[in-house]
């Protein structure tokens, strides 16, 4: 009887949290995420050319192969058809401007892969987005490079983006700000190719809504945040808030990035908070400096507080009449 118990206890397998019991694998989340992506690439590639493929190409490259030869070098099982590793490149190829050097997307990938996502055990390990901490980082020590920002073809003259002219303690809307509507369609602006088409991505959002591959109010109340935040701020003005929504790579980070599993809260509660978080800290950095990628830093730093968010808000346990509380190992 011990032995036939030592044997079936060697069976067991041991993975990262959460432990759910469903028919949905990793690897077909991954690939829904994949196919909504298409819809802002699509949209990218009318507005800034057939570059924008190439740069896909060479970001999903990337990321796979980083992760595929680091996994061969440590001698573990490869993991390369779940499919994030091709979601985190897409990602981060979309989050750059079409005049970013290739050679700036498979330094990303490798930050991504190597460092954020693989040094702390591989997916549902990783503390931070590694999409959105391989942003950050290029954006803080390669910005002469990846911040050239231009209009879309047939101009591709060099621009600025929307939020340089509403940033800085600007309360109201210059008259260089396209209009709601261009901001929305993507028509005329600069910036990086994935946050280009409001539509696009907001139709991105209803198609993993509807296949339940993101929890809808973490986008709704990390767009929300920002909105209130700015029209606080900008005395009410609808277009000085709607300018903050439309611009920038907010509701691509809210839609793709913010609702990341493994990086987010795993409480009812703590995803609540965390959305909110997101919201106030992007309408902080927006009004208050003059830097590109403050969403991304914003979701770091709420991707920093997860463990405390879900230790202090984990829900209570049925028969209980307080929540439970971690204890601190001796």
């Amino acid at each position: 009887m011990e032995k036939t118990q030592l044997l079936n206890k060697d069976k067991l397998s041991i993975d990262a949290a959460p432990h759910l019991s469903s028919k949905r694998s990793s690897s077909w989340i991954m690939q829904q995420v994949l196919i909504a992506l298409l819809l802002p690439t699509a949209a990218a590639v009318y507005f800034f050319g057939w570059r924008v493929l190439l740069m896909v190409a060479v970001g999903i490259l990337s990321c796979v192969g980083f992760e595929y030869l680091f996994q061969k070098w440590k001698k573990q099982k490869t993991t390369i058809k779940d499919y994030s590793a091709a979601v985190t490149g897409m990602l981060l190829a979309l989050s750059l401007p079409v005049t970013a050097p290739l050679w700036s997307l498979i330094v990303g990938s490798a930050f991504a892969i190597l460092i954020v996502k693989q040094l702390p055990g591989g997916i549902g390990r990783n503390v931070f987005n590694p999409a959105v901490a391989a942003r950050v980082m290029l954006k803080v020590f390669f910005s002469p490079w990846i911040t050239n920002w231009i209009t879309p073809v047939p101009d591709a003259v060099s621009t600025a983006t929307p939020l340089e002219y509403i940033s800085d303690f600007t309360p109201y809307v210059p008259a260089e700000v396209p209009s709601l509507m261009d901001l929305f369609l993507g028509i005329g602006l600069g910036g990086n190719v994935g946050e280009t088409s409001k539509l696009a991505i907001i139709l991105a959002l209803i198609y993993l809504a509807v296949r339940k591959i993101i929890n809808i109010k973490i986008p709704i109340l990390f767009v929300a945040t920002v909105a209130i935040v700015t029209s606080i701020y900008g005395n009410f003005q609808f277009d000085y808030m709607m300018t903050h929504v439309l611009s920038g790579t907010l509701i691509f980070a809210a839609t793709f990035m913010a609702t990341d599993y493994s990086s987010g809260p795993l409480t009812p509660d703590g995803k609540t908070i965390f959305a909110i978080g997101c919201g106030v800290l992007t309408a902080a950095i927006r009004i208050l400096f003059n830097f590109p990628g403050g969403v991304g830093i914003a979701i770091l730093i709420m991707n920093a507080c997860v463990p405390m968010i879900d230790k202090h808000l984990a829900p209570r346990i049925y028969g209980h009449r307080k929540r439970p509380v971690r204890q601190r190992s001796a």
